[in-house]
């Protein structure tokens, strides 16, 4: 795995966007590189983005990772302390770090960790950080979720977060420690640094399930010692007395089923007396119901009498319909038309004025042009003019502003130069007054990690205190816990060799009953009774269809009789039909032809003849016939009169023919509503008597009459209920028994769990109170330690402080005291600042202030001249703009011109428009004396038709009323059309449902009526039920009396059997027990510890040995003179000297140079042994070179050197200034205001 390439933006102190890049020069050819720069510049914070970009999280969060521990991080928010999301720099909005490396795969991938606030705004809140995994070659990113993306990484890194911490960043800092630390230190550093704490887990399990198993054995012995069993004359007697009660108990049970059947006979009185109540109630609700539908039917039998006259009504209410409608058109055609005049009279004025006015704007814009000419040309003067003023203008402006920016900048310079001058002062005075504490500004960094430790130290002493109390406290209740266990454990035990032999007995009286026939016989008899009423039922189904089916038959046959009579009605009022409406139009041409004659003829003649003149033909001066001709007005009169006979025989038959259709549509319509309805019917009874097949009972009701039948059902099912009841007498019995024997039982269940229980929470007591007294010894050396440990940091700490009391001051207050300290180190760091760049800012100022003055004399002349050439252009204008003012008052000649064409364009476009809207009035008013003519000729033929039906109806109303006793009128008879022929088919269905009910219900009562007398005939005895209850209690008193008594003897008898195979099952399972108990306890002598000690000590001498394997191969590498080895049986190591005849030497007396290079090799065979399955071919190292002696760190780069030679790529992170001039190849980390730091790669 290589790492190719870093980038990073807004984490931490770096500001903005960080590129490194591995792959261009310098570093592409670097072996070894150094990663320089001030304590705090953002070194770290390198390694930071790379473990982010890989895993999402880092080594140095990770350890804060303390809950319950928060920090602010914007207004009304906190995070975590140990949240890798605060890595975000302050102010920014987002942030991300991002790795190219090469995977396992040899591919190259870029891995991206991202974080950003809300809105990415600085004051947001932190949202949700992101990962993405990008294939560089295919610009393909890995589409899983964060959790899958993860994984990738991982996968394609070769190595998890604890394995990439242990091979690329190198622990040679722990390893140093590791080399000279006490045993428990080696452990614990040894534990941290090879991840072999699931053996300490391990160690901790076995022992605890040793010790789980060991208890089962010695609880397994208590129960052996607690079983008793009963001698052969207590057994004797005790089967005698169940005898006894066995033979008692028999004949309370039968005197208690006679009861409970007299018991029944009165309950099925009580319901057949309320189920006959019903019935009665429910047939009369059916009568009155049939009793109101008399209405209804007198209402469908004169709703089908009028509809002959359906068709005239709908016409006449059509053609009033459409009369209505006319009438109104042509009062809207009316107004419509004189509107239309009026306008057309109005529109007329207003052309002739429209015309009028376009003459006079014409002549306007004649009169008008010369003077636009003259304008014009003044216009092109006076803009020339005006750009010359402008011109001059914006010349002083400037000149007049670059003097006011002057003596401004003038005025700033010798102000900030006052300021200057008193921060100075200020600042000088002040490093004076505080030169004492000057030793702490410098060395605060190591004062605040050493107090941190201190505070580490001193809050463990702390917290201690009441865990100490918390633990005594624990210790003194579970001695008193331990106590009351004792002692209700002893009781519990009592309560359950009591209960055992009660137990014993209710479960022999159980088993005396054979619950399982007689359920069996009650759900056969159950599944027989269920099929008799279903039986019952349906037969009744079956029995009503047929009577339905056969009523709808005889109807529908009635009605095809009668549309056969009407159909051949139809047929001859058919042809009287054709014959009148043929006599009809011959007498009604004759007519029109007589009239026509006459009036061609005879009639044009006459209206010629005037009075006093004579006639043409005759010559007579009197012509007595010009008004009157009675020859031929008789004629015409028989004509007309033969006519109105004719016509009024058409209606007639129209009428006749009319009333058929309908009754003959009625008909047709009723029957293929009954056909339909009988054939339902016929598919549902055939469906009944499929259904009827398939019920147990058919073959035995078969043999039966019809008639029968019902009465056959019901003494079936009365039979089958008695047993039923009988055999649901003894299943009750049984219950009742059962529920008593599992109470019992439960009791008993109960009080072994409270044992048990009870065993388990004494037996955890122990437990408890030893874990205690082993937590309170290692508390109180924790204690000690922490109280040494502070002492020692004090001591080196003193020399930096004057006053003797600052330790106390610091365990008072430890948070004032490091912010008093940090706050006076970043003062004075920031004066001294402050200092040096006002005095360097004092010099500029005083150049700037001399140069300014300079610059305003200058720019004072320049402002004169431009002021007098402002002033002679701008007279020039004035003289220019009088005279323009002089025409059209100034205002410009394009747009008087072009107002003019305006005036006239309008004024043609008006007299354009006015003639158009006069065409179109004309129009308008033509179409709507033609509609209102066609209006009036309409109204005058619906008319006509609303009469003659009219006629008919009141004819057909007057021949109605003729043979009825009431009379129907107008309205009454379009109340009654108004019902459709498929509301009378719904009513008459309706109707038929009312029938049908009352038939049911009669036969309903019918039933109930007959059960209630054979059920009266069945009685038993004349005991009342009250009295037959009493009895009944008594005897079950005295029968559960006898049951507890047989249940304890059998209790008894039970437990000493149950005892007896105890006995033989406890010691097989003892003997199990045993074996498993022993396997256990060789493990856990072999690996087992409460502390998980044992075995971890073994798991790391092996890994110890491994690294030690790994490690010499890099330390020959190194140096070849030395060879590690481990101290048997210990975790120490000690070194053989290969110069000194392989000398065995303590650590102790290795240099520092030496030791450097031992933890170095320990520390690479570390990353070895964590990616033993791949090479890795980068490395950092980040602590350990800041202690050494020039002679030990000449041998440190030594070493570096040999491990590039090796062919891996080192980067090594120091602010030493002897190591970072061996490196030319440098990453520069350099710190600028305001906490910003910047990075970057150079070669020195």
């Amino acid at each position: 795995m290589r790492i190719l390439g870093i980038r990073i933006k807004n984490l931490a102190s770096l500001d903005g966007f960080t590129e490194i890049n591995f792959t261009r020069e310098p570093l592409s050819s670097a072996g070894i590189f150094a990663i320089t720069g001030p304590t705090g510049a953002g070194k770290s914070t390198i390694l930071d983005a790379l473990c982010l970009a890989l895993y999402g999280k880092t080594p140095r969060y990770k350890q804060g990772q303390e809950a319950g521990v928060d920090i602010i991080d914007v207004q009304g928010s906190t995070i975590n302390q140990g949240d890798h999301r605060g890595i975000l720099r302050d102010g920014a909005g987002e942030g991300f770090a991002e790795v190219d490396f090469i995977g396992t795969d040899a591919q190259t991938y870029t891995a991206t960790w991202k974080v950003r606030r809300a809105r990415d705004k600085a004051d947001g809140a932190l949202q949700p950080d992101t990962t993405l995994l990008t294939n560089k070659l295919s610009g393909a990113i890995f589409p899983g979720k964060k959790k899958e993306t993860a994984e990738e990484i991982e996968r394609l890194v070769g190595l998890n977060f604890e394995q990439f911490t242990r091979s690329v960043l190198l622990a040679q800092g722990d390893f140093t420690a590791f080399l000279k630390a006490a045993k428990d230190e080696k452990s614990a550093l040894l534990e941290k640094l090879t991840g072999t704490r699931i053996y300490s887990e391990i160690s901790r399990q076995i022992f605890a399930h040793y010790s789980q198993e060991k208890r089962a054995l010695e609880d397994l012995n208590l129960q052996r010692e607690g079983i008793v069993t009963l001698t052969a004359e207590e057994l004797q007697e005790l089967e005698r007395q169940k005898t006894t009660m066995e033979q008692s108990m028999a004949l309370l049970e039968k005197e208690a089923e006679t009861l409970n059947q007299e018991i029944n006979w009165h309950d099925r009185l009580k319901l057949l007396q309320t189920t006959l109540s019903a019935a009665s109630a429910a047939q009369e609700q059916a009568m009155l119901a049939r009793q109101n539908a008399a209405s209804r039917e007198q209402l469908l039998k004169l709703v089908e009498q009028v509809q002959p006259t359906r068709s005239w009504m709908e016409g006449q209410q059509a053609a009033e319909k459409q009369l209505s409608e006319k009438a109104t058109a042509l009062q809207q055609l009316h107004a419509t038309l004189h509107h239309l005049q009026q306008q057309q009279e109005a529109l007329s004025q207003q052309l002739q004025t429209a015309n009028e006015a376009a003459a006079a704007t014409i002549g306007q814009q004649e009169e008008a042009l010369p003077h636009l000419e003259e304008a014009k040309a003044l216009d092109v003067q006076i803009k020339e003019k005006a750009l010359q003023v402008a011109q001059v203008t914006t010349e002083v402006k400037t000149v007049e502003e670059t003097q006011r920016q002057l003596e401004r900048q003038l005025q700033i310079h010798q102000q900030q130069a006052e300021k200057l001058h008193f921060s100075i002062t200020q600042l000088q005075q002040w490093k004076q007054d505080n030169a004492a504490r000057q030793p702490i500004a410098e060395n605060h960094g190591l004062i605040n990690a050493k107090l941190a430790d201190a505070q580490v130290l001193l809050d463990a002493a702390q917290e201690l205190l009441p865990q100490l109390e918390i633990v005594q406290t624990a210790i003194t209740g579970a001695q008193h816990a331990k106590a009351e266990l004792e002692i209700q454990l002893a009781t519990i035990t009592q309560q359950i060799q009591a209960e055992r032999p009660k137990h014993t007995a209710a479960a022999e009286a159980l088993a005396g009953i054979p619950i399982a026939d007689v359920e069996k016989g009650k759900a056969a008899i159950d599944t027989h009774i269920e099929d008799i009423i279903g039986a019952e039922a349906h037969w009744k189904i079956i029995s009503h269809s047929q009577a339905e089916l056969d009523i709808l038959t005889q109807k529908l046959a009635g009605n095809k009789d009668e549309l056969q009579a009407k159909v051949h009605l139809l047929a001859c009022a058919s042809e009287q039909l054709l014959v009148a409406a043929a006599e009809r139009d011959a007498s009604l041409r004759m007519l029109e032809k007589a009239k026509l004659a006459a009036a061609e003829n005879v009639e044009l003649l006459r209206s010629q003849l005037t009075a006093e003149e004579p006639c043409p033909v005759c010559g007579s001066k009197e012509h007595p016939y010009v008004t009157e001709q009675p020859q031929l007005n008789h004629v015409l009169s028989e004509l007309k009169a033969a006519h109105e006979q004719h016509d009024k025989a058409y209606t007639t038959c129209l009428q006749a023919e009319s009333g058929l259709k309908q009754t003959v549509n009625n008909l047709e319509e009723t029957i293929d509503l009954q056909e339909q309805e009988v054939g339902t019917k016929e598919t549902s009874l055939a469906v009944q008597h499929t259904t009827w097949l398939a019920f147990t009972i058919y073959p035995q009701a078969d043999t039966i009459s019809d008639q029968q039948k019902a009465t056959w059902l019901a003494q079936q099912l009365q039979d089958a209920r008695a047993q039923q009841k009988h055999l649901q007498q003894q299943i009750q019995l049984h219950a009742n028994q059962k529920q008593e024997l599992n109470a019992l039982q439960q009791h008993i269940h109960q009080l072994e769990q409270q044992h048990n229980q009870n065993s388990n929470a004494l037996k955890d007591t122990e437990r408890q109170l030893q874990s205690l007294q082993q937590q309170q010894a290692q508390q109180l050396a924790r204690q000690q330690d922490s109280h040494q440990a502070l002492a020692v940091i004090e001591e080196s700490l003193a020399p930096y402080f004057v006053t003797t009391g600052w330790f106390t001051n610091w365990q008072q207050d430890a948070a004032l005291f490091l912010q008093r300290i940090s706050q006076f180190a970043d003062q004075w760091k920031t004066t001294t600042q402050k200092l040096e760049e006002d005095t360097r800012q004092q010099d500029i100022l005083t150049a700037k202030i001399e140069a300014a003055k300079n610059q305003l004399q200058n720019a004072s002349a320049d402002v004169q001249k431009k002021q007098a050439a402002l002033g002679g252009v701008t007279q020039q204008q004035e003289v220019l703009t009088q005279k323009r003012q002089a025409i059209f008052n100034g205002e410009a000649a394009a747009t008087i011109e072009q107002k003019l064409k305006q005036a006239v364009t309008a004024a043609l476009q008006a007299v354009d428009k006015m003639k158009a809207d006069r065409e179109l009035l004309q129009t308008s008013l033509t179409r709507t004396a033609t509609q209102k003519e066609q209006a009036e000729k309409d109204i005058l033929l619906l008319q006509q038709q609303a009469e003659a039906l009219v006629q008919n109806i009141q004819q057909w109303l007057a021949t109605f009323n003729s043979g009825n006793a009431s009379v129907l009128t107008h309205q009454q008879l379009g109340q009654l059309l108004a019902y459709d022929t498929r509301w009378i088919a719904t009513e008459r269905a309706a109707l038929r449902v009312v029938e049908n009910a009352l038939n049911a219900a009669q036969s309903v009562w019918q039933e109930r009526n007959t059960q209630l007398q054979q059920h009266q005939q069945q009685r038993l005895s004349e005991r009342n039920a009250e009295e037959l209850v009493t009895l009944l209690n008594t005897a079950k008193a005295n029968l559960q009396q006898q049951v507890q008594q047989k249940n304890e003897i059998g209790f008894q008898l039970q437990l000493n059997s149950s005892n007896k195979q105890k006995i033989g099952q406890l010691l097989n399972a003892i003997q199990a027990q045993a074996l498993t108990a022993e396997n256990w306890a060789k493990l856990n002598e072999l690996i087992g510890s409460a502390d998980g000690k044992k075995f971890r000590l073994i798991a790391q001498e092996y890994t110890l040995d491994a690294l030690l394997t790994y490690a010499n191969v890099h330390l020959a590498m190194l140096s070849n003179r030395y060879l590690l080895q481990r101290i048997p049986s210990t975790l120490g190591l000690q070194v053989v000297d290969q110069y000194m005849g392989n000398e065995v030497r303590t650590v102790y007396s290795l240099s520092g140079g030496e030791s450097f290079l031992a933890s170095l090799a320990l520390a690479l065979g570390l990353a070895s042994l964590s990616g033993s399955q791949m090479q890795v071919e980068s490395l950092f190292i980040d602590e350990g070179f800041g202690s050494l002696d020039p002679a030990t760190l000449n041998i440190a780069m030594d070493a570096l050197e040999r491990l590039h030679d090796q062919g891996r790529k080192v980067g090594v992170i120091s602010h030493v200034q002897e190591m970072t001039e061996r490196i030319p190849i440098q990453i520069k980390v350099n710190k600028q205001q305001s906490g910003r730091s910047k990075v970057e790669v150079v070669n020195v």
